[in-house]
């Protein structure tokens, strides 16, 4: 009986950490929260997948966000606007969606895009 119970508790574990978002930055997920698209409505770190796989506009200007990790869940992402923030990373790999990009007046030294149209972004 032990053997099944600690199986069926990784897989719960296992099962419940794949539909969570870590959102490590507090004001990230505090305008998550301020939008209505986190919907537990608590800045705790993390955000539903469900929450965010809609999400195809996202308004990020000044709000003094350090990292946009996590905006990789936002799969339906067209238009992003994170200008005037202290962003040092930005990974846009996995926004294949995203063709609208606002990005600066960071203090960006590393940009990841994977976009078909990647040429008129500005490195």
């Amino acid at each position: 009986m032990k053997p099944f119970f600690f199986i069926a508790c990784t897989m719960l574990c296992a099962f419940c950490y794949g539909q969570t978002v870590n959102i490590p930055d507090k004001n990230f997920e505090r305008i998550l929260v301020e939008l209505g698209i986190d919907t537990d409505k608590e800045v705790n770190g993390v955000v539903l997948r469900s929450d965010v796989q809609t999400v195809s506009f996202l308004d990020l200007y000044n709000k003094k966000i350090k990292s946009l990790k996590g905006i990789e869940a936002f799969v339906s992402l067209t238009y992003l606007d994170c200008r005037n923030n202290y962003l040092s990373h930005l990974d846009l790999s996995k926004n294949i969606a995203l063709n609208t990009l606002y990005s600066d007046v960071n203090n960006t030294e590393h940009h990841r895009y994977n976009n078909d149209n990647e040429n008129w972004f500005d490195y």
